[in-house]
C-alpha cells in the first residue's frame, strides 16, 4: 500500500495534491510540532490575482509557538481570504463549483490553525472526487522524530511504499526503510506552471482553472 503525508496544510499547492491522489492513503501528520518559516508553506498558499500577480495567504497564529500542530490557535482575519480567492478567480472558467464549498470552510468559526487547514483539505478531496482514507498522526501510537516518525508511521499503517518529495527524502534512512520492507518513492512530478509564470500555485487555482475534472487528470500524470 502507497503512503503519503504532510503537516496540516492550507490550501495545499499543487505538487501535494499530486502525491494525495498518487497514494493509497493519506497521513494527516498533525502530532509533530508547529514550525513557521519562509521556506514553509504548510500554514499558507500561493495564489494569483487576474492581470498574474502572486499573492501569498497565511494563517494568522497566535498564543505559543512550542506546541504541536493540532494545538496553534488562529488569529482573527482569516475569514477575509474568501474575498480575495473570490477576487483573484472570480472569472476563471471553474469557479462557480468551487464557490459552495468556500461554505465549509469560511462559513463557521474556527479555533486553530489544523482544524482550518482540515476543511480545506476535506473541501478539496470532495472536489476532486477523492474518497481515499487519510489518518490522523495523532489518533496513532507511533513515536519518534523525523525519518524513524515516518516509517514508524507508515509501518503502524500497514504501507509498503512511502511517497515523498525530495525535500523530505533528504533526511529519511534508505537502508533502514529497506530493512522494515518499506520502498521510498520520491516525486518527480512537474508542477503545472501558469499563463502568467507562477509556479506550483495552489489547488484552488488549479481547480478553477481546470475544474474537478481536469484538475484530477492534471494531478494524475506521471510527469
Amino acid at each position: 500500500m502507497r503512503v503519503a503525508m504532510l503537516q496540516p496544510t492550507y490550501w495545499a499547492r499543487a505538487h501535494v495534491w499530486n502525491r494525495v491522489v498518487s497514494a493509497d492513503l493519506f497521513v494527516w501528520l498533525d502530532s509533530v510540532k508547529f514550525a513557521r518559516s519562509s521556506t514553509k508553506w504548510e500554514d499558507r498558499t500561493l495564489v494569483e490575482t487576474p492581470d498574474g500577480r502572486p499573492v501569498i495567504l497565511r494563517l494568522p497564529a497566535q498564543g505559543s509557538r512550542e506546541v504541536s500542530w493540532r494545538e496553534v490557535e488562529l488569529c482573527d482575519g482569516w475569514t477575509k481570504h474568501r474575498k480575495t480567492l473570490q477576487s483573484c478567480y472570480g472569472k476563471r472558467p471553474h469557479w462557480r463549483a468551487v464557490v459552495p464549498y468556500l461554505e465549509s470552510v469560511y462559513g463557521t468559526p474556527a479555533g486553530t490553525i489544523e482544524a482550518v487547514c482540515r476543511r480545506t483539505f476535506e473541501a478539496t478531496l470532495s472536489l476532486l472526487g477523492e474518497n481515499r482514507p487519510v489518518v490522523r498522526a495523532s489518533q496513532l501510537s507511533a513515536k519518534g522524530t523525523k525519518g524513524e516518525l515516518v516509517l514508524q508511521l507508515v509501518r503502524e499503517v500497514g504501507g509498503t511504499t512511502y511517497v515523498t518529495g525530495a525535500p523530505g527524502a533528504a533526511y529519511l534512512d534508505a537502508a533502514r526503510f529497506a530493512d522494515a520492507g518499506v520502498t521510498v518513492e520520491v516525486q518527480s512530478w512537474t508542477a503545472p506552471v501558469t499563463r502568467h509564470g507562477l509556479v506550483n500555485p495552489s489547488i484552488v487555482h488549479v481547480l478553477a482553472e481546470l475544474g474537478s475534472v481536469g484538475a484530477r487528470r492534471m494531478l494524475l500524470k506521471s510527469h
